[in-house]
Formats: structure tokens, C-alpha cells, sequence
């Protein structure tokens, strides 16, 4: 069976990069929500997304940890942000998210998560660079006691999910504050619990002027960033690169089969590959002839027009799946 006709155009064209803007879509934009734990990012990313939607006509993905289910209904935010590792494979489903849904014509995505780290911020800034998109910070500010006081709050809410005390305050101490002057952190849109309400109005539109591109209203940054050698892959060696697209897709079929026996050989809800991965979801057993099956359909459209690096071979058959995952087509 070939691929989808939608996959088929998205791996004729992955190797053909952007240089203009096509009039008859939005240019896509990368909106980093920032802040301590429980400051109110998700009421103000909320907001933001109606004003987007409703003013600009704009479509908005909102992108969170309930949409890779870190802190959504098989894991509290406790265990999202439990240890180390945890949190790392949090920030890589959150990544991973983004670098699916963003693109140079694409939709406004806003991610709304702590993105407390600045390296995490530079990766997301850079990930705005390769998808020729636009890109800004909205921070929002609060104090530690306040952010314990909401969280209590949240706790004492049957229906909201919140953090211990404990982790809170490990937050808090490890948040890495956003500076106007880092590449990264700019523009740099900050809402403050004193604000008043027409200031909070002005920031407001700041922001949509920037999703927009008008700039008469912001400064240069509003222009779409442009992808450079260091925000860039390598791609495939022209020798070797029908070998490493098989290579590619054989290391995610044998995750899949390994994750399936340790898990006593049960399916799995859900297939984490790492970093810049989207996760994969499925309801059943996929058997070794499925994914052999799909791995050679695949393969057979990809190689005669597919020339780009390991992770975009790795991530449109993670996405081939996941379609046919979606569409009960195994």
C-alpha cells in the first residue's frame, strides 16, 4: 500500500527549503510562554490565543504538557518534573511537538510550559531559525510566595493538577529569567500581576503585531528568522543515503518491538524515540510484519525523492504511522 497522498507531498518537498512566504497563508510564528511554576502562563496563553484567532484570523496550535501527556490524565505534574531525567524527557515531547506542528507558513504556535531553562529557549529560538518563522518571548512574572499560593490553590481544586511544595520551590530556585538583549529571548514581552489593564491591553497588541509582522508596531526581530548552517542538518551522504534512510526507519521499528516485550509483550499507549521525535501513540499490537510492512511503503516512495537528514527520514515515518495508527489502517 503507498503512503497517503499528504505524506507523499511532505516527502517530495522536505528537501526543497522555503524562501518566500506564499500570500494566501499566515507566516507561522514561535510564541515561548515562560515563567515559574503556577505564575499564570496558561491563562495568558489562553488569552492570547482567542485575540489571535478572533482579530488576525490566524490559526493557533497551543502546545503544553497535557498535549504530550506530561501532567495530562496518566501523569501528574509531580511526575513530570520528578527528577532530572524526567524533566528532560519533558522538554524533548515539548520540543518534539514543536518542531511537527511549526512551520515558515504555517500556524502561530504557542508554547505554554515553564521553559525555565535558557538552553532549552536557544534550542526553541533555533528551531524557529530552520523553520524560517517568526519567533518572541512572553514572560510572566511572579514572585515565589505568589506561585506557592497559587499552587495551593490548584491543589485545593479537585479538577486542576498541582505540584508539592517541594518541587515548587526546586522550580522556582532553578528558573533561568529571560533577558531582552539574548538573540533568544527577543522580542522579549513581559506581563507583571501590577500591571494594569491598559498596559496589559498594550502588550497584548505588541504581540499580535509581531505574529502579524507589522513593522511600523515592533522592532526588526519581527521579521522571519532565516535559517543559517548552524541551525541547519547536514544532510544524508549522497554515497551512503539510501543506506542510512533503511538504517533510520529500522532503529524506530526495533524501539517499537523492544518497548513491546519489555512490556511483556503487550502494546504500548505510547513510543518515546528521544529528542526532536514526535512521540508515537497507538491502541494495539504492532507485529513485526505491520512494521515491516509500513517500513518498505515508506521506503519505496522516500528513496526516489527524499534526500534530508536522519532525524526528518525518522520523523515523517513516525508520522506515517501515527497516521495510520489514527486511521485503523494497520
Amino acid at each position: 500500500m503507498a503512503l497517503n497522498e499528504s505524506v507523499a507531498r511532505e516527502v517530495a518537498a522536505a528537501d526543497v527549503p522555503t524562501t518566500s512566504h506564499s500570500s494566501s497563508r499566515r507566516a507561522g510564528c514561535l510564541i515561548v510562554v515562560c515563567g515559574k511554576p503556577c505564575a499564570g502562563k496558561t491563562s495568558i496563553a489562553l488569552e492570547l490565543k482567542r485575540r489571535i484567532e478572533s482579530t488576525l484570523e490566524h490559526e493557533v496550535v497551543l502546545v503544553d504538557e497535557r498535549t504530550v501527556n506530561a501532567g495530562g490524565p496518566t501523569q501528574t505534574r509531580d511526575e513530570a518534573y520528578a527528577n532530572a531525567t524526567k524533566e528532560k524527557m519533558t522538554r524533548g515531547a515539548l520540543r518534539s511537538e514543536v518542531d511537527r506542528v511549526l512551520h515558515a507558513i504555517g500556524p502561530c504556535v504557542i508554547l505554554d510550559s515553564m521553559n525555565a531553562i535558557k538552553g532549552f529557549r536557544y534550542e526553541l529560538w533555533c528551531a524557529a531559525r530552520a523553520a524560517s518563522s517568526r519567533y518572541c518571548v512572553v514572560y510572566v512574572e511572579s514572585g515565589d510566595e505568589r506561585c506557592h499560593e497559587l499552587n495551593r490553590a490548584r491543589r485545593a481544586n479537585a479538577s486542576e493538577d498541582g505540584y508539592s511544595d517541594d518541587i515548587v520551590q526546586d522550580l522556582c530556585n532553578r528558573f533561568e529569567h529571560p533577558i531582552a538583549g539574548n538573540r533568544w529571548d527577543s522580542p522579549l514581552f513581559t506581563f507583571r500581576p501590577t500591571d494594569s489593564e491598559a498596559h496589559r491591553e498594550d502588550v497584548f497588541d505588541a504581540i499580535r503585531a509581531h505574529v502579524r509582522g507589522d513593522a511600523a508596531r515592533t522592532t526588526p526581530s519581527a521579521r522571519a528568522l532565516v535559517p543559517n548552517k548552524a541551525t541547519q542538518n547536514a544532510p544524508l551522504s549522497e554515497t551512503n543515503w539510501r543506506h542510512e534512510m533503511d538504517r533510520a526507519t529500522q532503529d524506530i521499528v526495533d524501539a517499537i518491538l523492544s518497548a513491546q516485550q519489555m512490556n511483556g509483550g503487550c502494546f504500548c499507549s505510547t513510543h518515546n524515540f528521544g529528542e526532536g521525535l514526535p512521540t508515537l501513540r497507538c491502541s494495539r499490537l504492532l507485529t513485526i510484519a505491520e512494521l515491516r510492512r509500513r517500513k518498505r511503503d515508506f521506503l519505496q516512495l522516500a528513496s526516489k525523492s527524499l534526500k534530508t537528514t536522519r532525524e526528518s527520514v525518522q520523523r515523517l515515518f513516525i508520522t506515517e504511522l501515527q497516521r495510520r495508527a489514527d486511521d485503523h489502517a494497520y
